[in-house]
């Protein structure tokens, strides 16, 4: 797929969206600043002229361009910011996704999130893998009008193997993990574990790159307590180490909703 494709692809040329309609998006944003795995910033594209409206205050410090930059862009400024060698690939997944996500409304399963991975040109110049999720859309007719797309940074994480795309049914506790959007890894049905409010406050330190230490004065609380407490979290999520705790973090979406 490339760019031309891409933009062709997302622009309804006959949708009206109302002028007030960033409110819409306000509770994604409050609730993306408590869940935060990590350092995130955002921006609301509009369907109906395929165009960057809207962006997080932040936004100059993940790219190399001012948010003057953002406003007014298309998609294809959007995507040009990857890997060479990823965009396309996530140019098919976000088709893919919306797709799958029209399919799922269809079938009246509306509490679905898509994870996309890829690697994301830094304020420096360089790459580092991010966390795309767009969680909230103006819907109509089946037709995507609006939405807004968070970029978590990921960079802090010494994560191998990223999927390129993950999706979480959470009505049917099943996730899907995709490699290439035609070439499927694997399905698991997965019961989502019980995270305790004290348990997530451990996971976003975590992932906040805190170590036990830190995260004991930070909640206040000792470190065999915080040690407990990731112990827990293991054996809930069936993993080993820590980095394995925080990929199943990411990929079941357990602090972003």
């Amino acid at each position: 797929m490339d760019e031309k494709q891409f933009n062709d692809y997302f622009y309804k040329r006959d949708s009206q969206l109302p002028v007030n309609y960033f409110v819409f998006f306000e509770d994604s944003i409050e609730n993306a600043k408590k869940f935060s795995i990590g350092s995130f910033f955002w921006f609301i594209i509009n369907g109906t002229n395929m165009e960057i409206e809207r962006t997080s205050e932040n936004i100059e410090q993940f790219t190399p361009f001012r948010k003057e930059d953002w406003m007014g862009s298309n998609p294809e400024f959007f995507i040009n910011l990857f890997h060479p060698q990823d965009r396309q690939y996530v140019m098919a997944a976000l088709v893919f996704a919306i797709n799958a996500h029209m399919q799922f409304l269809r079938e009246g399963k509306t509490d679905v999130l898509f994870n996309h991975y890829g690697r994301m040109i830094t304020r420096d110049g360089n790459y580092r893998w991010v966390l795309i999720q767009s969680p909230t859309q103006i819907i109509n007719n089946f037709e995507i009008q609006a939405s807004i797309l968070f970029i978590y940074d990921l960079s802090h994480f010494i994560i191998q193997n990223l999927p390129l795309l993950s999706i979480i049914d959470f009505s049917d506790n099943e996730v899907q993990y995709f490699k290439h959007v035609d070439q499927q890894l694997h399905q698991i049905d997965t019961e989502k574990p019980n995270i305790t409010n004290r348990e997530k406050d451990i996971l976003k330190l975590m992932a906040q790159g805190l170590n036990s230490p830190e995260i004991a004065e930070k909640l206040f609380i000792s470190y065999n307590t915080v040690e407990n407490h990731k112990s827990n979290l293991r054996k809930k999520t069936n993993t080993k180490t820590s980095a394995e705790l925080i990929a199943y973090t990411m990929n079941h979406s357990l602090l972003i909703l």
